[in-house]
């Protein structure tokens, strides 16, 4: 059987850097989140991040398919929505992604540490302290994405009252819960409800013990875009 290609990110990575974003073109990304309705990635020759639009038929591939630093070649589709300020990464594509391979720890390490966000006290996460923004506040030409560092000591995720799925962390000083939408954190957090997740069986659900978080502005509700948890990785991933 074939060796899987290891691929490579750019050296100088420029998180909010705009790509080739034509239709008909194609370009090669490291997955970072891939959920039922969207996946994350980073565009490897730019550095910049992509998301999809909420899901076309036939765009997706099924879940459980993509793993973290996967790589996916994905031709861009004509985009006939206007400018979403709730994710101004987002891009259309005309098909399934193709797999073309996979970043290596030492790569997939290096990337993360060039996209994270500084961390300064009392700095709020997507410019807001709330759990979310209202979308008339939206300004296009600001982030919905953002990748943080966080203490694997202070991570807890837990089931509310409600039945939700929450994550809570320690960053810039102040401690914060956002839902979890990561799908293989979110399955070990329900099989373990009411108990606590052990962290090893958290480690081994990410790929390693966790060190960062993408956090993102989820789908509008109620005229407000909620922040969440979109994907926990792994702060030195293992070898797959």
């Amino acid at each position: 059987m074939a060796s899987t290609p290891r691929l490579r990110p750019p050296r100088k990575i420029r998180p909010g850097a705009s790509g080739e974003r034509r239709p008909g073109s194609r370009i090669s990304c490291a997955v970072l989140s891939a959920g039922p309705e969207e996946w994350v990635a980073v565009d490897l020759d730019s550095g910049a991040f992509v998301r999809t639009r909420p899901a076309s038929e036939g765009t997706l591939v099924p879940k459980g398919e993509w793993a973290m630093f996967d790589v996916a070649v994905v031709e861009l589709g004509i985009d006939d929505e206007p400018p979403d300020p709730s994710r101004p990464e987002a891009v259309a594509i005309s098909s399934a992604p193709e797999r073309a391979g996979r970043l290596s720890r030492r790569a997939a390490r290096r990337m993360l540490h060039r996209l994270v966000a500084p961390e300064q006290t009392r700095l709020p996460i997507l410019g807001t302290r709330g759990p979310s923004i209202a979308y008339v506040d939206l300004d296009v030409a600001s982030p919905s994405l953002v990748l943080i560092t966080t203490s694997p000591k202070s991570l807890r995720c837990y089931v509310r009252e409600t039945g939700d799925v929450s994550c809570s962390f320690e960053w810039a000083g102040t401690t914060q819960a956002l839902p979890l939408l990561d799908e293989q954190a979110r399955e070990l957090v329900l099989e373990s409800s009411p108990r606590p997740v052990e962290p090893a069986a958290l480690a081994s659900a990410v790929g390693g013990v966790p060190g960062y978080l993408l956090v993102g502005l989820a789908a509008v509700r109620g005229g407000h875009a909620p922040k969440a948890v979109l994907s926990i990785l792994a702060k030195r991933p293992a070898k797959r």
